[in-house]
């Protein structure tokens, strides 16, 4: 008996051990990342913002200060992980790189302690997008790259930046084109998104055709999508909404996956 029970024991402590390092290593690889995209080093814009995008970012805070390098955020999250799914409750944290395109975001749901029973990293670095999804903190389930996943997750960028004002006013690899008294497009290479501002001059909507997409078959598909963002204030410096919300629009109407609210922002120089 004593025998057995010492079995059973080195079983869960290899369990416990290898559940750990999986997460060690998801979390080295979510750094490595971050540390990767923390190295672009660009002159500031040069050329000219339409005005309705440079009083957004001034009014907002971009350009007090010391020049910032990326914006750290904290996000409490609820998320599907698949088409009509349950709503999951998740932690969240972003890096979004200010003077180049590129983020980070990683995202879990812990189970007990340090082991997650859901881990997601979604990242643009150096033109390459990631997707990564592990169960337990260390079974990997999804490990997508390709074309497809670096345009939609360049497109997430694009989508995010009313978070980082500072990168609407500095990066000048995106192109902006006023298309309206109200909307603006964004675009970096082919990549396009288009935000809706309000009349107090604060971006409540994004929108995009053709999102590359993988469905849970595996196969690539091109959707519209949108989002939308309300709840401006100021957090760690700068004014930003602090509520989101992002889905796609299929055949039988739009569907969210993905809803959140800003916890914190810190700017790193």
């Amino acid at each position: 008996m004593i025998f057995w029970a010492g079995i059973v024991f080195l079983v869960l402590a290899a369990l416990v051990v290898g559940l750990l390092l999986g997460r060690f290593l998801f979390e080295r690889g979510a750094n490595w990342c971050a540390g990767e995209m923390s190295k672009a080093e660009a002159p500031p814009r040069a050329t000219p913002l339409p005005r309705l995008v440079r009083d957004f970012a001034k009014q907002n805070g971009a350009g007090r200060g010391p020049r910032v390098r990326r914006a750290e955020l904290g996000q409490s999250v609820d998320m599907r992980l698949e088409r009509r799914g349950a709503w999951e409750k998740l932690w969240g944290w972003q890096w979004i790189c200010v003077r180049e395109p590129g983020f980070v975001w990683k995202a879990g749901q812990q189970l007990w302690g340090p082991i997650a029973k859901i881990l997601v990293l979604d990242a643009y670095v150096w033109g390459e997008g990631r997707l990564w999804v592990n169960l337990l903190g260390a079974i990997p389930v999804v490990r997508a790259k390709g074309d497809d996943i670096n345009q939609g997750e360049a497109m997430r960028y694009l989508a995010e930046l009313p978070w980082a004002p500072d990168a609407i006013l500095e990066n000048a690899a995106l192109n902006w084109t006023e298309i309206d008294a109200r909307h603006v497009r964004v675009s970096l290479g082919e990549m396009a998104v288009t935000f809706r501002f309000d009349r107090a001059g604060d971006i409540v909507e994004m929108t995009a055709k053709d999102r590359p997409v993988r469905d849970p078959d595996g196969e690539k598909r091109l959707r519209d999508w949108r989002g939308a963002f309300s709840d401006y204030r100021w957090i760690g410096g700068r004014r930003i909404p602090a509520k989101g919300e992002v889905g796609y629009d299929y055949p039988d109407g739009y569907e969210p996956y993905w809803r959140g609210e800003i916890t914190g922002c810190h700017l790193r120089h």
